[in-house]
């Protein structure tokens, strides 16, 4: 067991590192992520706090608006005192990176609280606010892991204990997954940032030994093999003056083309197997080199000799004479197919609802809102809510594993149905929406009214199990309708069909009532 930790953690921390060279690549890659996010915290604050002062019923009259406008005003002052700062004042990189850590466990700290404000408000779970601070936190930001694990589960445990005795069990492992795949996904981003900068730092030191014994430019066999051994890359020299490359070995491992090529420049411009866009990727870093550039990372698609296209990172350095002249550049070639089908796979596993495999609440809004945001000429947006009809019973008659099998059967049958381009997910505990774009949507009715048949002959080991659904449906066709009201639109429906009778589908389908 004790060997298994070990070697866990070993992965996890991949190559070693000095405190101070991970302080400075944590402040050059935070900073920008931060700017940018307290930019938009501050213009996002300013529309709330002009809604809440102009657009809304009663202004700060009402305690809740008063409390939202507290929220937001506070926001907008921390994000506004974050970039004067950042801007303004002469920080050493040490004191920079205390200073990000600090911003951020206040803007985790606020988004909690916000969370939790919400939940008290409406008595509906909801995790959307502290969710997206956690996924930016993980995905875009990067701290030593004591202070993102010890951050992570403060939020954690604080939003765990405060809606144990709202929430059912259900809802609370979801929340619980969705923070342990951002962590991996930490950890993954971490230990990639660990091997980048040890290769780097390699790369610069093998640089530095080579001037000081003005040796003739070349790296020696045995440095090829130390850097390559690592992650079984392909390493590279570039003599930009006879512009002619040589690969090692583990070229041919992924393409027929000979390890050494001249006139490189122009084979790799002429290369009809290579996409315009990754091309230029390529281009751009070898006149770079050739301007001097020290150091280059850049990542891009290649198509290999199996016929297929691998995801590939450079990482080149630009050796110079003692003028100071770009003469050679040397590099290291990685495969980073896997890792990128890894995180693809998180983000992924983020977006959906572990429970029935469909989007989750969050995702399902964002696609919503989005695309009516996008919305052209001709072009409607349908929203279908489906409710389960008295699934209480269900679960009171025959017990909670057959009415977890009813809920799985009712998705799939959902998923296996839905017309082309349409999107599934689940809103509630038993509870889906369903989200179709284009320019004739009427197939929505007849797809409505097929789940409904199919979903009344669901059964279970020979058991009659007979569940039923009620829908509703209303249609978007402008921009300027809103995600909120076109699912205002949509559950009104819902309760009128409920009202009918349940069993059955309620449209609004009209354009008066669209527009209404």
């Amino acid at each position: 067991m004790g060997t298994r930790v070990d070697a866990l953690i070993k992965w996890i921390l991949g190559a070693k590192i000095s405190h101070a060279d991970f302080v400075e690549k944590s402040v050059s890659s935070n900073q920008i992520a931060l700017r940018i996010g307290s930019a938009f915290g501050v213009l996002f604050e300013l529309c709330n706090i002009c809604r809440v002062l102009f657009f809304s019923n009663m202004g700060y009259a009402m305690v809740n608006h008063l409390i939202y406008l507290r929220f937001y005003l506070i926001y907008l002052v921390c994000c506004a005192a974050f970039l004067i700062i950042d801007f303004f004042c002469s920080l050493s990189v040490m004191v920079r990176h205390r200073f990000y850590m600090i911003s951020v466990g206040m803007i985790l700290f606020w988004h909690l609280l916000f969370n939790m404000y919400n939940v008290y408000l409406s008595g509906a779970m909801a995790y959307f606010t502290i969710v997206t601070a956690i996924f930016f936190f993980t995905g875009f930001l990067m701290f030593k892991p004591l202070y993102t694990i010890i951050s992570l589960g403060v939020c954690y445990l604080t939003y765990i204990w405060f809606i144990n005795p709202i929430f059912s069990v259900g809802e609370i492992v979801n929340f619980s997954v969705t923070i342990c795949l951002c962590i991996l996904m930490y950890l993954i981003r971490y230990k990639h940032l660990r091997i980048e900068i040890s290769q780097a730092n390699q790369m610069r030191e093998v640089q530095q030994e080579l001037t000081d014994a003005q040796r003739d430019f070349r790296l020696t066999i045995e440095q090829y093999e130390m850097i390559r051994e690592q992650e079984s890359s392909i390493t590279f020299e570039w003599d930009i003056q006879e512009d002619w490359i040589r690969f090692s070995k583990e070229w041919k491992h992924y393409f027929d083309h000979p390890e050494s090529i001249s006139q490189f420049y122009d084979f790799i411009k002429n290369l009809e197997q290579l996409s315009s866009s990754h091309k230029e990727i390529l281009l751009t870093c070898m006149r770079n080199i050739k301007k001097g550039v020290p150091y280059q990372k850049y990542e891009f698609m290649l198509p290999v000799k199996n016929g297929g296209n691998r995801w590939f990172e450079i990482r080149v350095i630009t050796q110079t004479n003692k003028q100071s002249e770009p003469v050679l550049g040397i590099g290291i070639l990685s495969d980073i197919t896997d890792r990128k089908d890894r995180i693809s796979q998180l983000e992924k596993e983020i977006q959906m609802d572990l429970f029935t495999g469909l989007l989750n609440k969050a995702s399902i809004e964002r696609y919503g809102k989005r695309k009516l945001s996008e919305l052209r000429e001709g072009e409607k947006l349908a929203a279908l809510i489906v409710d389960m009809d008295d699934f209480k019973d269900i679960n009171d008659h025959y017990g909670h594993p057959i009415g977890d099998y009813v809920l799985k059967e009712a998705a799939d049958i959902l998923r296996h149905h839905a017309p082309v381009g349409a999107r599934i997910g689940r809103i509630g505990g038993d509870e889906f929406m369903v989200l179709l774009i284009g320019c004739n949507i009427s197939c929505m009715e007849t797809y409505a009214e097929e789940v409904i048949s199919k979903i009344l002959r669901i059964h279970w080991n020979g058991i009659e199990v007979s569940p039923s659904c009620s829908m509703g449906l209303a249609v978007a066709s402008t921009p300027n309708v809103s995600y909120d009201e076109l699912y205002r639109k949509a559950d009104e429906a819902l309760y009128h069909a409920k009202q009918l009778g349940k069993n059955r589908l309620y449209t609004t389908f009209s354009e008066q009532t669209e527009n209404n």
